[in-house]
């Protein structure tokens, strides 16, 4: 019976590692260009052998990848999150904006580093545009889950309002907190608030319901 465990334990060590190297890339690629950065920069911020990172990633330009796939990640938890309120109501809508908010700020750091390296790591437009667009797919498969929230929408509407909802959203967080742009606001996420409430109009019920 002991060979699982084990074996789990080799696989929790080793994501862990994934991980470590990840957060030493960011920290080196923050510090320096992507292309003037080595992996021996990330070994050593990581406290791991060369031969380590390279065991994770036969280079930087998959390091980048892995960035990029965990801006997704995480973004694709929070909309997993939207898509499991019970009811979206307005006051619900808000209250998924101020959590959201934190996570895209736990992220910024990432973000802003992969939005640097990848125009150098990218082997090909197609590859990005691909990754994009996969990730989105899996955004807007979200918000659509539930066919009785758009009970009587057509479903290309659906879609297209559950896609201009994830793009604004992400557009938002993207300028205010990852490129850190000033707003005179009080309450930035108010204003946010009400745009993805009308573009969520089918689809939304009201607070006062019982």
């Amino acid at each position: 019976m002991e060979p699982t465990p084990r074996r789990n334990l080799r696989e929790e060590q080793k994501s862990l590692t994934h991980r470590r190297l990840l957060d030493a890339a960011v920290t080196v690629f923050t510090e320096k260009p992507f292309l003037d950065a080595r992996m021996e920069d990330i070994a050593r911020a990581a406290g791991v052998t060369r031969v380590t990172v390279y065991a994770h990633f036969p280079g930087k330009a998959e390091i980048v990848d892995a960035l990029v796939e965990r801006v997704y990640g995480v973004m694709g938890e929070a909309y997993a999150d939207l898509a499991a309120l019970p009811r979206w109501t307005p006051g619900a809508i808000r209250a998924w904006l101020d959590e959201a908010a934190d996570r895209w700020r736990e992220m910024a750091p990432v973000r802003r580093v992969a939005n640097a390296a990848a125009p150098a790591a990218l082997r090909s437009l197609g590859e990005g545009r691909a990754q994009f667009v996969e990730a989105h797919e899996r955004y807007v498969a979200l918000l659509i889950g539930h066919p009785e929230r758009w009970r009587g929408v057509d479903p290309a509407e659906a879609r297209q309002r559950a896609l201009m909802t994830v793009l604004q959203t992400e557009s938002f967080f993207s300028t205010w907190i990852a490129v850190e742009w000033p707003l005179e606001t009080a309450d930035p996420l108010r204003l946010l608030a009400d745009s993805l409430c009308h573009l969520l109009t089918p689809a939304l019920e009201n607070d006062n319901r019982p």
